[in-house]
């Protein structure tokens, strides 16, 4: 399945090529932009043609690309939809954080912050947060030695740093971009033998109905099997599978939360954005 082409996707001549970068469709790209200067500094932001750009260490772009014209009315997807798109920020301190966003206008968080107690991600702390467009994204911080330290070399990024004039207290960078795919070992399958990504972490959770609606505002229960990985010491992708009914498929770019992850960001322009049969929506064509 592919969507339209999108020429917006390619730089400007003369700008540099990131890393990696996360292409997210927004209903208002200079309300979006203004929101994520916001948090993590005006020096961040920069506007390519009609997109806004904001920029996190080590490399990685977010990419901020408009939805169809006036008159197309979107919610967002449901973060358990397949294909659904999260960005994560890292903090040292998520109190101080989530107190700062909750005096912004337009941003709801959602539920408590949560301390998982044990397995791989022992320590972790994390909430989640709506936008002022209805966007889900997420606060995390981690403890100074991971859980998963316990059972493995391998390490996520833990080395992001902030803009100097980041507004976020305490923000330290994006810790990663998350997404639901509808085939877990498809899609780590996929990054590990195509895109260099190594396996850091694997976990089950189950959630039941109210603890759903208290931290994600869905009302929906189950379990999901999740997986972290890596890509070049730079970039860390969890990737969730939601034993979940009715789950929606992936959007086009030009619908509110379609998104394209773009490994490796070529100079040249993505001229398509191809739903891959485990869930991530990767430039094509796709290898399998």
């Amino acid at each position: 399945m592919s969507t339209t082409p999108d020429t917006s996707l390619a730089p400007a001549p003369g700008i540099q090529v990131p890393a990696h970068r996360i292409t997210v469709a927004v209903p208002d790209v200079a309300e979006a932009t203004a929101f994520l200067a916001e948090l993590a500094g005006p020096s961040t932001v920069d506007r390519q043609g009609g997109a806004g750009v904001v920029s996190f260490s080590p490399g990685i772009e977010v990419r901020l690309v408009p939805t169809a014209p006036v008159g197309t009315h979107d919610t967002p997807p449901r973060l358990v939809d397949i294909g659904t798109n999260h960005l994560c920020l890292r903090v040292g301190d998520i109190e101080a954080a989530a107190a700062h966003l909750e005096k912004l206008p337009g941003v709801e968080v959602l539920g408590d912050i949560i301390t998982i107690p044990e397995g791989p991600i022992r320590g972790n702390r994390w909430i989640y947060f709506r936008s002022p467009w209805g966007t889900l994204f997420e606060l995390q911080q981690w403890p100074d030695t991971p859980g998963y330290a316990d059972s493995t070399a391998e390490r996520l990024h833990h080395g992001q740093r902030p803009a100097d004039d980041a507004l976020l207290p305490t923000l330290l960078g994006l810790d990663h971009t998350g997404y639901s795919v509808q085939s877990l070992d498809a899609a780590v399958d996929h990054l590990v033998t195509h895109h260099r990504a190594r396996v850091v972490l694997r976990t089950e959770i189950a959630a039941d109905r109210a603890f759903m609606r208290r931290q994600f505002d869905l009302d929906v229960e189950g379990t999901s099997a999740m997986a972290m990985v890596v890509v070049d010491d730079a970039l860390n992708l969890e990737l969730f599978e939601h034993g979940v009914p009715g789950q929606a498929p992936p959007r086009p770019l030009d619908r509110l939360g379609g998104n394209l992850l773009e490994l490796d960001a070529s100079p040249r322009p993505a001229s398509t954005a191809r739903h891959t049969p485990f869930g991530l929506t990767l430039p094509g064509p796709v290898t399998s």
